[in-house]
């Protein structure tokens, strides 16, 4: 037996297991719930893939800095591109196009070929929907999956916000306009909130089955409208004042079932009980990435970006802060799918479970 040989990797292992705990340590607070890493990856090595595994259902896209790719829930890195184009990533598809892009090639996750969109702009590809927007920024498209135009909206204001699901589309504009669509382009409902000094959307929802839509809107006297869709008549169920200003696009969505909307204002998180129709607000500084909710534990997870800092924080509903885990990155992300919940941080992508849930 090789005992020198073998110390050598037990010492490797033992570096290797202490720089991921402190990359991403697990941080217990008030009720033992914490974060723990059940495996990492890095996404800078050389990948040989079998074409066949891009059939696994648990396929997910990243976009991590100057890498995309494609990884699997059990820690199976697919492929990992480096690129110095822009690129729009979906679990479906991936795209890279230049800055002046004449047209733009969509590929499917194993990199055939899928379509071609044969028009000037920038693609955005969202859980299998395509869209192109319009060069002038007032204006987008909706292709279907050949690469065919389905519709085109266009106004004389750009657009500030945009978001989608599989009932619609939904924009907001510099002007203060909100306009939500089905998916065939027949629009929903169109108005301008207004009681704002400054008429602006800047952040814009619609949840999965369609019948409900958010907006944060207006700077100097900012707030949250939550919007109900019924039978093709749009009504305003529920609104609330910000306190203070945000100059940038707002972090806006639904979890999947609808009954909660996510938003940031100038000073934290805003969580919507669409069902009681009330709001809680969480303090929290930075940036939202993105959100999402813990099934059957009341637990919804954030990550909040600043600067180069990052926080992966779990909120108990309505608003008590449970858990937060703190790392500095260039670039992150956080997908939740499930019970499932991963985060990118620059080189690596790690599985996180959350322990202590009763």
């Amino acid at each position: 037996m090789n005992i020198k040989g073998n110390l050598k990797y037990v010492i490797i292992g033992s570096i290797l297991f202490l720089l991921i705990y402190m990359f991403i340590a697990a941080i217990p607070m008030g009720s033992d719930i914490y974060f723990e890493p059940a495996w990492t990856v890095d996404i800078t090595k050389p990948v040989t893939t079998d074409p066949a595994k891009f059939k696994d259902t648990s396929l997910e896209g990243f976009s991590l800095g100057n890498r995309f790719g494609y990884f699997t829930a059990d820690g199976t890195i697919l492929s990992s591109t480096e690129t110095d184009e822009r690129v729009t990533v979906s679990p479906d598809a991936w795209a890279r196009y230049p800055e002046n892009a004449d047209t733009t090639d969509i590929f499917n996750p194993d990199g055939s070929k899928r379509m071609t969109i044969a028009a000037s702009g920038f693609t955005h590809l969202d859980d299998g929907r395509t869209y192109l927007f319009l060069p002038g920024g007032d204006a987008v498209s909706q292709y279907d999956d050949t690469g065919k135009k389905l519709w085109t909206r266009e106004h004389t204001a750009p657009i500030t916000a945009f978001n989608s699901s599989p009932r619609g589309t939904i924009i907001g504009y510099a002007d203060g306009q909100v306009t939500a669509m089905k998916s065939d382009g027949s629009v929903l409902f169109s108005f301008y909130p207004e009681g704002s000094d400054y008429q602006v959307i800047m952040g814009v929802a619609l949840s999965e089955d369609g019948t409900l839509a958010a907006c944060v809107c207006g700077i100097d006297k900012q707030r949250f409208l939550l919007i109900r869709i019924t039978n093709g008549q749009y009504k305003v169920v529920f609104h609330t004042w910000l306190e203070g200003n945000l100059h940038r696009q707002a972090f806006v969505d639904f979890e999947k079932s609808g009954a909660y909307a996510f938003f940031e204002y100038s000073h934290g998180i805003g969580i919507v009980d669409c069902v009681k129709r009330s709001a809680n607000l969480i303090p929290s500084e930075g940036e939202v990435v993105n959100m999402g909710e813990y099934p059957g534990n009341n637990l919804f997870l954030a990550l909040v970006k600043n600067g180069t800092s990052y926080t992966l924080e779990a909120i108990e509903r309505p608003n008590h802060l449970l858990a937060t885990t703190r790392f500095t990155a260039e670039n992150a992300f956080l997908i939740q799918r499930k019970e499932a919940v991963f985060l990118g941080m620059d080189d690596r992508i790690s599985r996180i479970n959350i322990r202590g849930i009763k």
